[in-house]
């Protein structure tokens, strides 16, 4: 009851443990088989809890009964039958992994060994779009490891050996994650083995077989050297002749964290191209391990000019030398309006914050605004709303011409919204002749989008509230 009580307490609403305990053994009994003659799942799931009450090699038959009944079966998994053979799968991986590896880790690991066996023929008979079963495999590779480890000390060789059996007959990913689990129990010298039998099996193929192996098995030796911190070993799976700099970037950040930032700076730039940013920040965190604070600062300043980013521009005026940081920072803030992104420049100053730049660019660059970023021109508004009514009015109205022009009327109740905001704003901006007067908006808006009464419907219905 113990156990019952503690699964109860996260059950559905109103089912409190001191409840069930009331109603007695004999009344809760009879509505567990009542349930079971419902639910099939459910019912296995009540005979597995009694045979793992008894001992674990009665639960094992119980769970070996039920996967080769699953093998056996040949039957096309209609959509409406995944989500019932998921649960009952995830019932089993848990059972495996819980009382059963209790009882015997041995035990536990040759059942899941036979679960994860099931995952070839029931993906060719299925359609599993959404992912629903492989997640249960895929979690049941990674337990397969931790039943290993809890097993205890086998032959590495022969472990490697199983691994590299397992992910080369593998065709959906279910043990990506596999040597990472596995990882303690093949210790350094499994994972020595299995790098040298990977390698050997390259050596063996040629041509396209090759090229197909190094695809669906290669990447296990870049694994193996992480797993081993050797970051030697992961250059070593960097071919040469494919290069690019998203590799580059990934034996450079290996080389920073392993002390050797100068060989790191090599790798960094003898990139092109793509992954810019990430290689940007790369030689700075280069240039600050080998303490080269110049070059670190000018990196710094570079960074935030060309993607705008307020950390690398605060950790700049840090670096500034006293009283220069003030200056700075206004010339600073002066680029970000000059920036050739405008959107962008908008939300770094939005945010810095400098409300005052904020509106000067919205006035004199609201052409350059891309009105489909809702997610930086509505928290704008927002916030110029008190500080700056004119700017904020600006931002609203261009959120309702954009929605109009492109005729999304998915996004009217937005525009509807914008516009409601807009219409509030219009006293605060009876003044500022800069600006159409908010009646004199509306009309040339409805000149030019009566027709969507889509939208005109709804803002009868705001005006109405």
């Amino acid at each position: 009851m113990t156990g019952m009580a503690r699964k109860s307490a996260a059950g559905p609403r109103g089912l409190k443990p001191e409840a069930l305990v009331a109603l007695g053994v004999d009344r809760l009994a009879e509505i567990v088989i009542t349930q079971a003659r419902a639910d099939p799942v459910f019912a296995r799931t009540v005979r597995m809890a009694l045979a793992a009450k008894d001992d674990g090699g009665a639960l094992a038959h119980e769970i070996d009964k039920r996967l080769k009944t699953i093998r056996r079966s040949k039957s096309f998994l209609d959509w409406d039958k995944l989500r019932p053979l998921a649960r009952e799968l995830e019932q089993l991986r848990q059972a495996i992994t819980g009382p059963l590896a209790e009882h015997s880790p041995r035990m536990a690991a040759e059942q899941m060994r036979l679960f994860l066996s099931l995952a070839p023929s029931i993906y060719e008979r299925s359609d599993d779009g959404g992912g629903t079963l492989g997640d249960a495999f895929r979690q049941g590779a990674e337990d397969l490891g931790a039943l290993w480890v809890r097993a205890g000390r086998r032959n590495p060789e022969e472990l490697a050996a199983e691994i590299l059996s397992l992910i080369e007959a593998d065709g959906y990913g279910v043990f990506d994650e596999l040597p990472e689990a596995a990882s303690p129990a093949l210790g350094r010298e499994g994972r020595a083995a299995l790098r040298r039998m990977v390698l050997e099996r390259q050596a063996a193929l040629s041509g396209e077989h090759r090229r197909r192996y190094e695809y669906s098995v290669g990447w296990l030796l870049p694994e193996l050297a992480d797993l081993d911190d050797d970051v030697d070993a992961f250059i070593a799976t960097v071919d040469p002749q494919r290069r690019n700099s998203i590799h580059n970037a990934q034996v450079a950040g290996r080389l920073i964290a392993h002390g050797r930032a100068e060989e790191a700076l090599d790798w960094i730039d003898a990139s092109t191209g793509h992954n810019e940013r990430e290689l940007a920040e790369l030689r700075l965190a280069a240039l600050e391990k080998l303490r080269r604070t110049g070059m670190a600062q000018a990196e710094r300043r570079q960074i935030f000019e060309r993607w705008l980013d307020p950390d690398m521009l605060r950790d700049w005026l840090r670096g500034l030398p006293d009283f220069e940081d003030f200056e700075a920072e206004q010339h600073s803030l002066d680029s970000v309006w000059q920036h050739e992104q405008a959107t962008a420049a908008l939300h770094f100053l939005v945010n810095w914050p400098d409300l005052k730049r904020a509106g000067r660019l919205i006035r004199e660059k609201r052409d350059r605004l891309d009105s489909r970023a809702y997610e930086v021109l509505r928290p704008a508004a927002e916030a110029l709303a008190s500080e700056d009514p004119g700017a904020a009015t600006l931002l609203y109205r261009a959120l309702v011409t954009g929605v109009l022009d492109r005729a999304t009327s998915k996004y009217y109740p937005y525009a509807a919204r914008d516009f409601k905001a807009a219409a509030g704003l219009s006293d605060a901006i009876a003044e500022d002749i800069s600006l159409p007067a908010h009646a004199e908006w509306v009309e040339n808006l409805q000149r030019l989008h009566g027709r969507k009464r889509g939208f005109w419907s709804l803002i009868e219905e705001k005006l109405q509230r």
